[in-house]
């Protein structure tokens, strides 16, 4: 139950190593993508979980196991935070930066195709926020989380 099957650091490598990989594969997604998770979404993240725990583990199905991965996992989150505070171009790696959207009125197209963004999504946003007309815009940016922000003229 407490003793390790395999050398302790197995499961740190497996753990940072489907750290490293998750966080390759996920980095495509668009931001608005991850934001506005649907049901089927949820359960395909559910799924993938479920599968990649079998992976971390592997055949050491152990209390300590569990712990080393668990401990390891938190470490690593803590050291990107504290990384990604230190080193702009890493954060920029890691969480993205905003995009300008709409400045002045005029709709940015070719970040909004570079960023997936369609044109209803955009007009929602402008929508919560009482606008109408992206002439009415002053500046509406799409943040690292994949919230729109949208600035209006003053009137």
């Amino acid at each position: 139950m407490w003793h390790l099957n395999t050398p302790w650091y197995d499961p740190i490598i497996r753990a940072i190593t489907l750290f490293v990989f998750l966080f390759i594969i996920t980095r495509p997604f668009n931001k608005r993508a991850l934001t506005k998770l649907m049901s089927y979404d949820f359960l395909f993240l559910i799924i993938i979980g479920i599968n990649l725990q079998s992976m971390i583990v592997g055949s050491n199905f152990t209390y300590f196991s569990y712990l080393i991965i668990i401990i390891t996992l938190i470490l690593l989150k803590l050291i990107v935070s504290e990384l990604t505070h230190h080193f702009k171009w890493l954060e920029h790696l890691v969480e993205g930066q905003p995009k300008v959207l709409v400045l002045n009125g005029k709709i940015h197209k070719r970040v909004m195709k570079k960023e997936k963004v369609s044109d209803a999504e955009l007009f929602e946003a402008l929508r919560e926020h009482e606008i109408m007309k992206s002439e009415d815009v002053k500046c509406a940016i799409l943040e690292s989380d994949g919230r729109i922000s949208v600035i209006r003229y003053a009137h």
